[in-house]
């Protein structure tokens, strides 16, 4: 059985996708910037975007499989964030309140985006639009963390992002993804195990390289 100290590679790399929450040094400023919000002050709404955006931006990122899903994600959780900021309340990380949103805005998403394809998938040919032009293969994504994280399945990848970047109990992703507890630690597992095997590889190419 791996130890703990044998995943420490993978799970900083997915840790560190997402910076560490920084609560307010004065709580009561944010509760007072979500009740402008509330009220449709656009001052207020561009002050909680422009805060917010990046952050909103980075965990759709994370959570999604191309970049043009993180982009609609990112869009759909900014306006949710707006249409909610009545419900935040004095004493939570405004930080921490939005990317609950988030996480949950871009899961319905890409649960959406899912059954869209399924269902285009029975009645279109393999790399073709329903148009009848050949499907243009996306290029130019990221390296590193993303380029990892594209090799996991959906499931997987949002269940490890879940976990190890936003910090979400099994039970709270559990209730977030609808599935049973059992299930989200196998797929943690199964995520763990194929980026070490990722990771291993890229270590031993790397050897192989500084040593031509």
């Amino acid at each position: 059985m791996a130890s703990s100290s044998d995943h420490s590679a993978e799970l900083a790399a997915i840790q560190g996708g997402v910076e560490s929450v920084e609560t307010s040094p004065d709580g009561q400023a944010d509760v007072q910037l979500m009740a402008a919000v509330a009220a449709k002050d656009p001052v207020a709404e561009r002050a909680l975007v422009t805060r917010l955006g990046p952050r909103v931006r980075r965990v759709t990122r994370l959570l999604s499989r191309s970049t043009a899903d993180a982009d609609d994600a990112a869009q759909l959780a900014l306006i949710e964030i707006l249409r909610s900021a009545d419900g935040f309340r004095v004493g939570t990380s405004l930080e921490r309140w939005a990317e609950r949103i988030t996480a949950r805005t871009t899961l319905r998403s890409s649960r959406r985006e899912r059954d869209r394809k399924s269902l285009l998938e029975r009645w279109l040919t393999h790399d073709t639009q329903p148009w009848g032009g050949p499907i243009s293969q996306a290029g130019g994504e990221q390296a590193g963390l993303d380029e990892l994280l594209e090799c996991l399945s959906p499931d997987s990848r949002q269940a490890l992002v879940l976990h190890h970047a936003l910090e979400y109990s099994v039970e709270e992703i559990a209730k977030l993804t609808g599935t049973r507890m059992g299930t989200v630690k196998d797929r943690l597992v199964s995520a763990r195990k194929k980026l070490r095997k990722l990771l291993e590889r890229d270590a031993r190419r790397l050897q192989r390289g500084g040593g031509a």
